[in-house]
């Protein structure tokens, strides 16, 4: 049980820092859209959508571990 107390540990604060990072390229990604910079947008928005995916996976991968305990 230890084992995964630790694991639950560090995946949430892998899934902080990838919420903030989602966060901050969530913003960036609307500014240059804003200011027409399409090609770059897309380019971030790329990343934007892969880091919620990886969140997701992460909450699964949790959930996951208090099932099986």
């Amino acid at each position: 049980m230890e084992d995964i107390d630790s694991w639950m540990e560090k995946l949430e604060q892998a899934e902080e820092q990838i919420a903030a990072a989602h966060t901050v390229l969530a913003e960036l990604q609307s500014e240059l859209k804003d200011a027409g910079r399409k090609k770059d947008m897309m380019a971030i928005a790329e990343v934007v959508d892969r880091l919620a995916r990886y969140g997701r996976l992460f909450e699964d991968i949790r959930s996951s571990w208090t099932e099986s305990t």
